[in-house]
């Protein structure tokens, strides 16, 4: 079984390697200093705008298994753990997260499905306050 919590700030190292890490491996025609510097600060403002949830192994708060980033009704990024995948730990952050389908989500990843739609501009804090102003 899985819990979902907050993330704590015990967490933030790992989610910012994590999302910086699959970010670059997503992007690799992107030089590694502008994923490494200036995706970051992107994440960084996505997380302080947002709210974060990570899915822990039940009793064992510790073990991320995966997590998700989200800033109203925008995905902005989430990672699950290899050992974690395909067993429901993505739909239970979505869930949580209290997403919609069809869920909008600002970075394109291997959990993208036809029932997300994908807008990188979403991405940028001018946009996404836009966006929400008027939803």
């Amino acid at each position: 079984m899985i819990d979902i919590r907050l993330a704590n700030d015990e967490d933030t190292n790992f989610i910012l390697s994590s999302w910086t890490r699959a970010y670059a491996g997503l992007n690799r025609e992107q030089p590694k200093w502008a994923v490494f510097k200036l995706q970051t600060q992107i994440i960084k403002g996505a997380m302080g705008m947002g709210s974060v949830w990570v899915a822990t192994p039940e009793g064992d708060d510790d073990t991320i298994a995966g997590w998700i980033c989200h800033v109203g009704p925008v995905a902005q990024f989430m990672y699950v753990k290899k050992p974690f995948r395909g067993f429901g730990v993505g739909k239970k952050l979505i869930e949580k997260a209290g997403l919609r389908e069809p869920v909008m989500a600002a970075y394109m990843a291997p959990w993208m499905t036809d029932r997300i739609i994908y807008s990188p501009q979403l991405q940028h804090a001018d946009v996404l306050k836009a966006f929400m102003e008027d939803t």
